[in-house]
This record gives C-alpha cells, structure tokens and sequence, in this order.
C-alpha cells in the first residue's frame, strides 16, 4: 500500500478530523431536503471550504453516488508546468477522514493504453483533486477514485480518457475547476456569467483566464456534445460573496449534467 499524503489540510480546509466534520456538516445541512438524482458528469470548485465550499456541496448533494464503480476526477496543473494528462502511482490518497482507495486496474489501463502517463510530481501538492476527497468521504462515497492532473491538452485527448473509462466501469465523471481570477466583483460577475453561457452551450474553446481547469473542461464538453445531456447550473457567486473582499474576487460555480 502506498500513500499520497494530505498536502493543503489546514490550509485548504481543517486538519483536525473533527474540525473538519463539523464544517462539512454545518455546509452539507444547507442542501439536506434537495432531492439526489443519477448523474453523469459534474463540475465543482476547488478553493478554500470557506471560499467555495457551498458551491460544491451544494452539487454533490444533489448526485446519486449509487451504483457507481468508480469517479473519474479531473484537475489542472497548479504546481508545475504540464502537459497532458497525469495519474498517480499510489494506492490512496489520504485526508484527515480516512485513505481514499484508487482503482489501480482503471489506472495502469490508462497508462497502457497511452491516454495518460504516470506523474507522482504532479499530485504530490496539487490541491485541486485533494479538496474534493472530504466531501465524498462525508458522504460515504465508497467506490475508487481515478484521479487525473490535467495539463495542456486538447479536448479530445481528455474525450478519449473519459470515453474509455466509460467504456470500462460505470464512472461519474468530475471535473474540478474555478472560473475567473483576481477580477473587481462586477468584472468577474460579467466573465463568469459569459463562461456560464459558454458551459450550457458546450463550447469547447474555454481559456485559462475564464476557467483553471479549462482543458479538462473543454473536453468533458467535447464529449458530451452531440449528446441528449443537458447542463444545469447549480451555484454560481465569487469569493466577494462569501469571505474575501470585492477587489479581487475569484469566480466559482457548480454544474450538473444529468443522466
């Protein structure tokens, strides 16, 4: 068994295990009454719980984890330069609730097959895929993560991998991004709400300025395009919103595209 440990407890969120549930708690009974459906792909934010915790509990509450075998978790590169697309060696990830299993046999036929390589440097202090773990967790999620650093890459290199997992087991596909950096809050309310537009439409052209996790969210689009599946936007504020000033405000928003 081998492990990649926590790097962004107690900065990204609480360190301390019960600090840590009570903040997930005191979120998640915001979204208690909201009915849960089968879904096939969502996109979350990835900030500071504080910052944008609601926008993502918000969409998790609302997903049916049942009958799952596995998530298919994408994030950018924020650490190093990247291109392509990264998966880990280890067998868990770990957060302060516990280890979260990997599906090794999904992740050594992604590296055999060439849509993904091997890239433990990439992981090692990326916080957009760790944030996310503690939510599954709360909700006792128990079905293994594939989780994927995604670099420079063209929305068909990130089509191809969603398309083979699918192909593979039954996977909710998430992509972890936020939208605009370090705009004034009316500034980012106007890009974000055009990026909004630019989702639903499933445009696949999205920039790094409007959204940090752009390719692999050009590429969940790809994918879905020409499909029957609609998006819904489930939250949408900047850090203006919740506990930063409106200066320089960071855009987040949720998304569902259901079964």
């Amino acid at each position: 068994m081998s492990i990649r440990r926590a790097a962004v407890a107690d900065l990204f969120y609480p360190g301390d295990p019960g600090e840590l549930g009570g903040q997930l708690n005191s979120i998640f009974s915001l979204f208690n009454s909201l009915p849960k459906q089968k879904s096939v792909a969502a996109i979350v934010p990835h900030a500071g719980y504080i910052y944008s915790g609601e926008a993502a509990a918000q969409a998790y509450a609302q997903i049916d984890f049942s009958e799952l075998d596995c998530i298919l978790l994408f994030g950018p590169a924020h650490r190093l330069p990247l291109k392509g697309l990264a998966l880990p060696s280890v067998t868990e990830f770990e957060t302060p609730l516990g280890n979260y299993p990997l599906d090794k046999q999904l992740i050594e036929q992604l590296v055999n097959t060439g849509l993904a390589v091997i890239n433990d440097s990439a992981h090692q202090q990326e916080h957009s895929l760790e944030v996310q773990l503690p939510f599954l967790q709360y909700l006792g999620v128990d079905v293994p993560l594939v989780p994927i650093v995604v670099g420079w890459s063209t929305p068909d290199e990130v089509s191809k991998c969603i398309e083979f997992v699918l192909s593979k087991a039954k996977a909710l596909v998430l992509v972890s991004s936020d939208l605009s950096h370090f705009h004034s809050y009316d500034e980012a309310q106007a890009i974000d709400q055009n990026t909004t537009y630019r989702i639903l439409d499933m445009e696949t052209d999205i920039q790094p300025e409007e959204a940090c996790g752009c390719y692999a969210l050009n590429g969940l689009l790809s994918w879905l395009k020409g499909s029957d599946k609609t998006i819904e936007v489930v939250s949408k504020y900047n850090s203006g919103d919740t506990a930063g000033d409106k200066d320089r405000v960071v855009g987040y928003a949720s998304y569902i595209v259901y079964q």
